[in-house]
């Protein structure tokens, strides 16, 4: 009896399950390589109230099926949490509801713990490939991920953004894209979401308003030429200067300086094979390429 409890305080350590819950039992399936633990309160334990928090509530009941958890593995074993979750009968609001446990977030089947852990391996990895690697459908993962960047989301602070940044990017193959916008002032990404015409400007116009945020507040625009970017700028932040970012700006100029030498190198041989020459920084030649943007 002494050994078995040794043995779940090592459990309840590892797990940082804290009172008045405790392991009771665990089992582990060897042959499905998962081990099973099981969580109890203890007898005569009080909870805070879910709806309004009030301290000392007596457990009303408790309910018949296991509630499970997928938890951070113990050695080679995938580890699940099961737990009989009770309710309570609250003297101050008069509501009986379901306690909020510490281990997990309402509505997920993962521990805090695991789904810190899938988020860390998101910074690094695909989401599939995380999925892969934890042996989970990446559709529970996705759904981890969107939780906590809309949670991020709306903690964002925008009350003093006054310029801003975007761009489009490919997110997968056949023009799909997505949005960002960056506060230039702090370099955070404030809003991200999918496509790159008038349907993102709603959306973000949308965002500031949820933030309490004016668009006369927005002074100034960085993009690139994009008649669909210029078009939404002037139509919603009609205050707002625009600015074309300097790398797309360049881009064009070195495409037109090239197809300026490409016609002209018919009548001035010299320009052949002279591309770098024009496209380089001067004081990033060569000796060589020096001598032929002298000539």
């Amino acid at each position: 009896m002494k050994e078995n409890q040794e043995k779940y305080n090592v459990f309840e350590s590892a797990l940082e399950i804290p009172e008045p819950w405790y392991v009771f039992h665990h089992e582990l399936a060897k042959e499905e390589e998962t081990l099973h633990i099981y969580l109890e309160y203890r007898k005569g334990a009080k909870f805070s109230c879910p709806n309004c928090d009030s301290p000392g509530c007596k457990v009303h009941d408790i309910q018949d099926q296991d509630r499970t958890w997928r938890h951070l593995d113990f050695w080679q074993f995938q580890t699940i949490l099961h737990a009989r979750m009770p309710r309570v009968k609250c003297e101050s609001c008069g509501k009986i509801r379901t306690v909020v446990i510490d281990w997990a977030r309402p509505g997920s089947g993962f521990s805090l713990l695991f789904e810190y852990h899938v988020l860390s391996l998101m910074v690094e990895m695909p989401v599939a490939a995380v999925a892969r690697k934890v042996g989970e459908h990446d559709t529970r993962l996705w759904r981890v991920f969107k939780y906590y960047v809309d949670k991020a989301i709306e903690n964002i602070d925008v009350s003093n953004v006054k310029s801003i940044a975007m761009d489009e990017t490919s997110r997968t193959r056949g023009h799909k894209y997505v949005t960002l916008f960056v506060d230039m002032d702090t370099k955070r990404v404030i809003f991200v979401t999918t496509g790159k015409g008038a349907e993102v400007w709603k959306k973000f116009c949308q965002f500031l308003d949820k933030k309490g945020v004016e668009c006369s507040q927005i002074k100034e625009f960085c993009s690139d030429m994009s008649p669909s970017f210029i078009s939404g700028i002037e139509e919603n932040f009609p205050e707002a200067s625009i600015t074309f970012d300097k790398f797309h700006v360049m881009k064009m100029v070195n495409e037109a300086l090239d197809k300026v030498r490409r016609q002209e190198q018919a009548t001035q041989p010299e320009l052949k094979h002279s591309r770098f020459v024009w496209l380089k920084n001067q004081e990033n030649l060569t000796e060589k390429q020096k001598v032929q943007y002298a000539k």
